[in-house]
C-alpha cells in the first residue's frame, strides 16, 4: 500500500557549492509530505558544516547519513534508498535542482500504477543559466539496447520503494564508469517493471564537464 511521502535522495562528495541549493529546490515541493535523504560520501570540502546546519534545524524532513568513508555513488545512492520512509523515491543529484511540482506529479503518477517514471529537464550552467530544454521520450528498452542510449535524464528518475529493493545500483566497473543508472533503468525495465513519461519538465539538470561525465562518454 502506497503512503503518499515522497523521499528525495541525495547522494553528494564534495558538492557543498550545489547541495544547499538541491536541499532547498526539495524542502520548497508543492507536495508537502515530502523526505530529503542526504547522503555524505566522505567529502573532504566543508560539507560536513553544512551538514551540521541543516541537523540543527531539526527539519523532520531532513535525514543525514554520514559514509564512514568515500565509498561510491552508488553505495550511497544505496544506502539512500534504503534509508528512505517514504513509498515514493526520487532521484536528485547533489548539483541539480527539483522544479516545486515535481514531487507531486511523480506521486501521481506511481499512484496510477507505474513503478518507474522520468520527465523531462532544464539544462542549467554552473551559475544557474538556463541553457534549454532537454526533452525526453517513453522509455524504450529495445530501442535502448540498440542504440546504446536511454535519453532519460537521471535527476528526473523516480520509483518505488519496492522497486529500489529489488534493483539496487550495480556496484564494481558499471558505477566506476558512471552507467551504475543506466544499467538500474535497463535492468529494471527488462524485470517488467510498468515504466512511464511525466509530460512535464522535472528538474534542473546541472551541465557541468565532471570527471565522471567525461568517462562515463
Amino acid at each position: 500500500m502506497l503512503n503518499d511521502k515522497v523521499s528525495f535522495v541525495i547522494p553528494s562528495y564534495n558538492s557543498v557549492a550545489w547541495l544547499p541549493h538541491a536541499v532547498k529546490s526539495v524542502l520548497e515541493q508543492t507536495h508537502k509530505n515530502i523526505e530529503c535523504v542526504i547522503v555524505d560520501d566522505g567529502s573532504q570540502d566543508t560539507t560536513k558544516y553544512y551538514l551540521s546546519y541543516l541537523e540543527d534545524l531539526k527539519d523532520p524532513r531532513i535525514v543525514v547519513v554520514r559514509n564512514v568513508a568515500n565509498l561510491g555513488r552508488s553505495v550511497s545512492r544505496n544506502i539512500g534508498n534504503r534509508t528512505a520512509t517514504g513509498s515514493v523515491i526520487c532521484v536528485l543529484d547533489a548539483d541539480d535542482l527539483a522544479l516545486p511540482d515535481r514531487a507531486r506529479l511523480t506521486l501521481k503518477a506511481i499512484q496510477k500504477g507505474a513503478d518507474f517514471v522520468h520527465g523531462s529537464a532544464r539544462a542549467i550552467d554552473a551559475t544557474g543559466l538556463d541553457l534549454g530544454v532537454i526533452n525526453t521520450e517513453v522509455f524504450n528498452k529495445d530501442k535502448a539496447i540498440e542504440t546504446l542510449t536511454n535519453r532519460i535524464v537521471h535527476s528526473t528518475v523516480a520509483y518505488t520503494k519496492d522497486i529500489a529493493e529489488l534493483y539496487p545500483y550495480p556496484l564494481g566497473a558499471l558505477s566506476d564508469l558512471g552507467l551504475d543508472d543506466w544499467a538500474q533503468q535497463l535492468a529494471i525495465a527488462l524485470g517488467g517493471a510498468k515504466t512511464a513519461h511525466i509530460p512535464h519538465i522535472l528538474s534542473a539538470y546541472r551541465q557541468i564537464n565532471t570527471v565522471i561525465t567525461k568517462t562515463r562518454d
